[in-house]
């Protein structure tokens, strides 16, 4: 593997370029051969070329401030939230079994249909952002966090209560350990929902942001202008996206999981020993003989029986 001067695995980049590169080229081949309808289809060309200027004006940055304003705000609020619900659920068995029919109605209420509520409540403002974004990101953060918390072997609890360690200490010791991994992929997944959410409710709502410079490049019948802010706002999931999974694995880069991808190979941990010779899985284990050796005491030769 090839590390750039600043530790970047340059074929992993260089083959994510080559894919926009190609997914670009798709795009303009379908445009230009009216695969794609260009009067509803911006092709690529356009849709850049109409980009670059915009890149350069205050109005694109504002509606972009304000949109991660709401999705910023909205995530922080569900995440805060999900996380220690599902902590004190997942570790109370009495809560996890009483709230869990509630919460499994709840999630599957589509965000959508709070939109009008949010609207009814708070009109158009940041707040209608804010709660519809805290609301679309809170459940799949507690069911990650109850799941992780509820995942801890009941043998390592134990153990660790068995070594003196308080309520406390099993928590911060094994319990949160146990649940990171959990609850990291729920951020993650999380974080471009809240962007999704956002845009969506600036787009059916009309609150200020990228969602509602889109739908006014589709009413002015400027396609080019539209598309290219679907652009930015696809360009900012990656980037939040790839953010937070760095940042991921560099916050756990101690737990097994990622270690194995920093460093390429199979960490040691209690359930998975070392094995100093290759194991072929195919072949059935020999079997293990056990001798047993009986005392000398009460083997007759050793009494002098005949």
């Amino acid at each position: 593997m090839y590390r750039g001067a600043f530790g970047f695995d340059v074929r992993k980049w260089a083959a994510g370029l080559a894919g926009i590169v190609i997914a670009l080229a798709i795009w303009q081949i379908l445009t230009e051969t009216k695969v794609l309808d260009p009067v509803a289809v911006s092709s690529a060309s356009t849709t850049l070329s109409t980009l670059g200027p915009a890149l350069g004006t205050g109005h694109l940055w504002s509606g972009v401030g304000e949109t991660l304003e709401g999705t910023a705000i909205g995530f922080a609020l569900g995440a805060v939230g999900g996380v220690l619900a599902g902590t004190v659920i997942g570790l109370n068995d009495i809560a996890y079994r009483s709230s869990f029919l509630v919460i499994e109605f709840l999630k599957t209420i589509p965000v959508i249909a709070v939109l009008p509520l949010a609207v009814l409540l708070f009109g158009t403002t940041l707040q209608m952002k804010v709660l519809l974004v805290t609301f679309g990101v809170f459940f799949p953060i507690l069911m990650q966090t109850i799941y992780g918390v509820r995942s801890v072997d009941p043998v390592v609890r134990d153990t660790g209560r068995v070594f003196g360690l308080g309520t406390w200490g099993r928590f911060k010791s094994i319990t949160m350990p146990t649940a990171a991994p959990y609850i990291a992929t729920g951020l993650r997944l999380a974080a471009a929902a809240a962007l999704l959410l956002d845009v969506l409710s600036e787009i059916v709502a009309g609150g200020s942001g990228i969602g509602l410079q889109i739908m006014e490049g589709q009413e002015g019948g400027d396609i080019g202008y539209t598309y290219a802010m679907i652009v930015v706002v696809g360009t900012i999931g990656v980037i939040l996206v790839v953010g937070l999974t760095t940042l991921e694995r560099r916050l756990l880069a101690w737990h097994d999981i990622y270690r194995d991808k920093l460093h390429g190979e199979k960490a040691w941990h209690p359930q998975r020993p070392r094995c100093a010779l290759p194991v072929d899985a195919s072949r059935p284990a020999a079997p293990v003989v056990v001798r047993t050796v009986a005392p000398v005491a009460l083997l007759p030769s050793a009494v002098g029986d005949p």
